[in-house]
């Protein structure tokens, strides 16, 4: 298996878990959701890096601390990409929040890096999709009539810039721990430390139930076998390669909203959706 289906398996499972984050979401609630999918992934990530034998690159405090605190950064953006699928259409929250490859490569180049120009274009043309996905035109009354925030962007937007600079930093991490275990760190700090935020802030951990076991394990599952997916796909291809076919993750959820969550965006957002979907593969295109 080459390393670009490698990153076409890692597209299709994070675009699928993302679906299914937001029905398990309305469920048994956002916080509940990212606890016992953090659970369940680190689960599936422990016996992937035994498998790996990749412990002892544990020695490497200072790494590990690099990793806590970029996971930290990603764990943050994934709860407001939940908040967002949670409140707004996944046809729409899915592809604004995958715009975080954008604050990655600006990022990158405030640290020194230089873009070529199909590069910045791809900047402009993702950021003008995210303009116009995020606005809902309506025209059917007066009082209907003008503009208005769509529902979960301002989520889905948060969203991106946390992701977006957590990709940035985990870099370093990965450099020393590699990308399985920088993840399983990430997964071991968030089941450990988010029934003590949960207890602080008053919230209340809801029982998924029969069905909702089922949604958090398929999210849980889905998500860490993108990301073993992802970094074993690195080994086999060029990174450029393996992220391009990963970027496509968006039109996944996409396709999950509306053929089997009946959404149906609004001309101007499907022309936003798209626009950012273009914009995402001329960034990550090599």
């Amino acid at each position: 298996m080459n390393g670009m289906l490698l990153g076409l398996v890692s597209a299709l499972s994070f675009g699928t878990a993302d679906f299914f984050a937001g029905k398990s979401s309305k469920k048994i609630g956002v916080f509940s959701t990212l606890f016992y999918m953090q659970l369940v992934g680190l689960l599936f990530l422990t016996a992937a890096v035994f498998w790996k034998g990749q412990w002892p690159a544990l020695l490497s405090l200072w790494h590990v601390a690099a990793a806590c605190l970029w996971m930290a950064v990603d764990l943050i953006g994934i709860l407001f990409l939940y908040q967002g699928l949670l409140t707004g259409n996944s046809a729409v929250v899915a592809p604004v929040a995958s715009s975080f490859s954008v604050v990655t490569v600006v990022l990158a180049v405030l640290s020194g890096e230089r873009l070529g120009a199909g590069t910045w274009l791809g900047i402009v043309i993702t950021l003008l999709g995210v303009i116009l996905a995020s606005m809902v035109w309506s025209g059917k009354s007066k009082q209907q009539s003008g503009t208005a925030l769509a529902s979960g962007v301002l989520w889905a937007i948060l969203a991106s810039l946390f992701l977006g600079a957590a990709f940035f930093g985990l870099r370093f991490a990965q450099e020393a721990l590699g990308g399985l275990l920088t993840v399983w760190i990430g997964r071991l700090q968030a089941t450990l430390l988010l029934p003590v935020l949960y207890r602080l802030l008053k919230i209340k951990l809801t029982p998924p139930g029969r069905n909702g076991a089922v949604l958090v394990a398929i999210v849980g599952i889905l998500d860490a076998v993108a990301l073993v997916s992802y970094n074993t796909g690195l080994g086999l291809e060029d990174t450029s390669i393996v992220i391009t076919a990963t970027s496509l993750f968006a039109i996944v959820t996409l396709l999950w909203g509306v053929l089997a969550g009946g959404e149906k965006p609004a001309w101007n957002q499907w022309i936003g959706v798209g626009c950012t979907l273009a914009g995402i593969l001329i960034v990550s295109w090599p």
